[in-house]
């Protein structure tokens, strides 16, 4: 059956405009995917970082403003050795410190109480002070004060914010537990007070967990992820549905993010991963319908333009093709005022924006990620066309540089891989500022080399002066991956075409391993000679 070249131009417009267009959908849809998802990760990350930081700043600030309280407590007990033992005094002080702390209490956000409470061994059990306030928004007033020696020392509920810190020796966070002295859940910062490895008694300040309870409750991360508190055992303290004490295990369509905070505890957030994907799997469906409308729209051009004039799509085949096959030199100059002249410009405007990316992506293949210079495989690339460029003689002389830094082994081993990448950064940046106008490589991990042609051929001797002078300029430099020390050789080729490249690198290498050991040599104390080009 005979099929018309009307068809087969049809055939072949639609076949390419569909792989194309599939192409661009797949990748696209790839992009979208993986830029989407990251940035609703980043999203969370930073809410969930934002509410920790919150979280994190109201427990600093209970610690800064507890330490100060029992400072200045201790210094008055100094002072005054009569302190505790004066009743008259004792009773003075007391009104003065809670009068103190009366006043300052209220800098703080989510205070339930504080208190100042003395050893009962010393003083009367009763002696101390203790500001409570029922509600968020109302002042702290003197409450009841607990009789410390009426209960056990095992007994949380009622006298554990006192012994567990003197128990401790040192400052220390309660978790949270339900205080029977004023009915309230709380956590505590407590500070034991010690005077000469004398118990003096302990400064404490509470922190309302049910207001930070109702707080985090409140939390929403997208449209229904939640925040809940763990202990540094795992064991949940707070979480909107589940009782505290349980241990709490994502679902397999959950993302859990944990982050520890000032007090031992730890902020986890929870979030579906429904929600992290929903944004995008709606830039995909947006990308599908886009690729179908495309490919519907294309279609129908492809038909129109099979019914015009066949010449003009057999160019315009026959040219798509040299582009399909990777063959930029595609000609689509069809100068028709018609619709065939419009596909004509796509094709231009394709042919540029791929030639573009393919320049782009080319760029990076042939960069070197840490330097950003050139790498091996652009070095290899180069070597190709200088051969090409000699063999017409384009190219009648040229040199080859190579360049070796030293000690970078050691700066690796004794100051790390950072301060390695910085060594080799800086000596990089020295070697571009000496050759400025030829191509540097990186070849391999501390070589690189250079290829002098033109204006830097003729000066390449005073060009490796430079590079010397350069070196000196960093002898005496604060750190020892700032103090440059690169051994070189140099080849010059005076007739590029007597001689092959590999054997002008070959000898430019050897004198490069001369003046590596003439430095060597130097670093022991004995006279060396640079090498000189020849």
């Amino acid at each position: 059956m005979k099929v018309s070249i009307q068809s087969k131009i049809l055939l072949l417009s639609l076949s390419c405009t569909l792989i194309s267009t599939l192409s661009l959908g797949i990748l696209s849809t790839i992009f979208i995917s993986r830029t989407t998802q990251r940035n609703s990760m980043q999203y969370m990350n930073d809410q969930a970082s934002a509410e920790a930081a919150k979280l994190n700043y109201m427990f600093e600030s209970h610690e800064k403003y507890m330490m100060a309280a029992a400072a200045g407590v201790l210094s008055q007990i100094k002072e005054d050795s009569t302190f505790l033992t004066d009743e008259t005094k004792l009773h003075t002080n007391i009104e003065g410190i809670q009068e103190r702390l009366h006043s300052t209490i209220y800098n703080l956000s989510g205070t339930k109480s504080v208190y100042v409470r003395f050893n009962p061994q010393i003083v009367d059990s009763n002696e101390g002070i203790l500001l409570v306030r029922a509600n968020p928004d109302d002042q702290f007033k003197p409450y009841k004060l607990t009789n410390i020696l009426q209960f056990s020392p095992t007994d949380m509920e009622h006298v554990g914010w006192y012994y567990k810190p003197i128990l401790s020796g040192s400052p220390i966070w309660l978790p949270p537990y339900y205080n029977k002295n004023y009915n309230s859940y709380i956590i505590s910062y407590v500070i034991p007070m010690f005077l000469n490895n004398k118990e003096i008694g302990v400064a404490g300040i509470d922190i309302d967990f049910e207001l930070l309870s109702k707080q985090l409750s409140q939390v929403r991360i997208m449209t229904s992820g939640f925040a809940f508190l763990e202990d540094n055992e795992g064991l949940v303290v707070y979480h909107p549905t589940l009782p505290a004490g349980l241990t709490f295990k994502p679902e397999d369509d959950q993302v859990k993010l944990t982050y520890p905070l000032q007090n031992g505890m730890k902020l986890i957030m929870v979030v579906p991963t429904v929600e992290i994907n929903a944004q995008r799997d709606k830039h995909i469906k947006q990308s599908i319908i886009f690729i179908l409308l495309l490919l519907c729209f294309t279609t129908a051009i492809s038909i129109f333009f099979s019914r015009t004039i066949t010449k003009s799509l057999k160019k315009l085949t026959a040219e798509a093709k040299k582009m399909i096959t990777g063959d930029m030199n595609a000609d689509f100059n069809i100068n028709q005022n018609d619709e065939i002249g419009d596909l004509a410009k796509s094709f231009t405007a394709a042919k540029f924006h791929i030639t573009q990316y393919m320049k782009q992506m080319q760029g990076l293949a042939f960069q070197d990620s840490l330097t950003g210079v050139r790498n091996k495989m652009a070095y290899d690339n180069y070597l190709s066309d200088l051969d090409q460029r000699i063999q017409t003689n384009d190219i009648k002389s040229y040199a080859i540089v190579v360049l070796d830094l030293n000690n970078l082994k050691e700066i690796n081993d004794t100051y790390g891989h950072e301060n390695g990448n910085e060594y080799l950064i800086n000596s990089c940046k020295l070697i571009c500022q000496v050759f400025t106008h030829s191509p540097i490589f990186r070849i391999g991990g501390d070589e690189f080399i250079a290829i002098l042609t033109g204006e830097d051929l003729k000066q390449s001797h005073n060009l490796l002066k430079k590079l010397r002078e350069g070196m000196v300029a960093t002898k005496n430099a604060a750190f020892p991956w700032k103090h440059i020390s690169i051994a070189y050789g140099i080849e010059i080729a005076e007739s590029a075409k007597d001689t092959t490249i590999a054997e002008t690198f070959n000898k430019a290498d050897k004198n490069m391993y001369k003046n590596k050991r003439a430095i060597k040599l130097a670093e022991q104390g004995q006279p060396a000679q640079d090498e000189k080009p020849r």
